[in-house]
């Protein structure tokens, strides 16, 4: 190439530089030009992962994803495979059918996952033997206080009395109380986010099942046999005050049954949700639903036939959750959203997890995820996104 010939070259090809980035200038100045209420509208039909990649485009698309985030709430979304020192995560939406996958490169890394409390996993670290919150949508981290006794060291229920995360300032929240149970502990341990050490509160003999529930103002669990204990905290040493009540469920069961029990509460009620499955199958056959119906000096459960239908529930041992269908899509009325039950630990021989949806009204079962679960045989957990 003459020299005449490259200079040519090189005026055209900065004449076309140029003219590519004008285009492109436009382009991105149309996008983000666009009217509020067009983006809203578009927001308004993007499932929430979407909508963290829609906040991103341009600092006039954030503002409309901001404000979407406050005046929408998500529905939960399964967590079926996870990676804790990597800090990979796998979730399946069923609001628009997808799954997600998220990579946080291992900036927290964890050894046990102990559930989640909506949008927070509850983590333990590798070296300092404490648990921590981490929001796998932002990454967000809270940290709780070290553990100060020998041998609490293996939460396998975690309940949050408050946001973890200030609305406002998006700081911790130090008011926000955390209560962890071990799995058939007779204690619990309790904190305030910012203390320096847990508070171990003994509360006899009993010892609890992994459901831990906050409604109204105080704290349910059951016991093994077969008690609901009913705890209220107070005071700025968070004393505990219990007292229990004998829990009467008549079913009859035969030897191949396995009965697990779960509390959930609602706005205005509290349900214990019994799953029956068959020891020999390995297999989840039926559910029972009970409310609990309080009279003065008398609790008792009464048996419910059916779900709202226009509500569904999301049931686990680290999270439960009763959700409105015509506030969220995609999710069958009067359903159980089931998944597996055991806990967060690798066995010999791999169990892939049983998840499902149960329809109330007829029995049938339906799968609950539309993929094969090899090779994730880790148990799923339910978690409800938000940032």
């Amino acid at each position: 190439m003459t020299s005449r010939n490259f200079a040519v070259f090189m005026r055209e090809m900065a004449s076309s530089s140029s003219s590519n980035k004008k285009k492109k200038m436009v382009k991105d100045s149309t996008w983000s030009g666009l009217p509020n209420h067009i983006t809203e509208m578009i927001v308004d039909h993007l499932g929430f992962l979407d909508i963290l990649r829609f906040g991103s485009v341009c600092h006039s698309w954030r503002s409309v994803y901001t404000q979407a985030r406050r005046r929408r709430r998500f529905q939960p979304m399964v967590l079926f495979e996870y990676n804790l020192r990597k800090g990979t995560f796998g979730f399946f939406s069923f609001e628009d059918k997808k799954v997600n996958w998220i990579d946080i490169k291992g900036r927290h890394p964890a050894i046990h996952c102990a559930g989640s409390c909506e949008s927070w996993l509850v983590l333990s670290s590798p070296s300092h033997y404490n648990y921590f919150l981490l929001n796998p949508f932002t990454g967000a981290r809270v940290d709780f206080p070290y553990l100060n006794r020998h041998g609490v060291d293996n939460f396998t229920k975690v309940i949050l009395l408050d946001s973890p995360i200030d609305i406002t300032t998006k700081k911790t929240n130090y008011n926000c109380h955390v209560v962890a149970l071990n799995l058939f502990s007779t204690e619990l341990n309790v904190c305030r986010l910012g203390d320096a050490k847990w508070n171990v509160m003994e509360l006899g003999h009993e010892h609890f099942l992994g459901s831990l529930v906050y409604f109204k103002n105080q704290i349910y669990t059951l016991s093994t046999n077969g008690e609901l204990w009913i705890i209220g905290l107070f005071g700025p040493k968070l004393r505990a005050t219990a007292h229990t009540r004998r829990v009467l469920i008549d079913l009859t069961i035969g030897p191949d049954i396995q009965k697990e029990c779960y509390l959930v509460e609602s706005e205005e009620n509290l349900f214990m949700v019994v799953r029956i499955k068959r020891i020999s199958l390995r297999k989840t056959v039926r559910f029972f639903i009970y409310k609990l119906v309080q009279n003065p000096g008398d609790y008792r459960w009464r048996r419910e036939d059916n779900l709202p239908d226009d509500q569904a529930l999301f049931l686990g041992r680290f999270c439960s959750k009763l959700v409105s269908i015509t506030e969220y899509g995609g999710l069958q009325g009067n359903s159980i959203y089931f998944s597996d039950d055991k806990l967060l630990q690798k066995t010999r021989v791999p169990e892939y997890p049983e998840t499902g949806i149960y329809n109330v009204r007829s029995g049938s079962i339906t799968p609950c995820l539309p993929f094969d679960l090899y090779p994730f045989d880790l148990p799923h957990i339910w978690i409800t996104p938000s940032v």
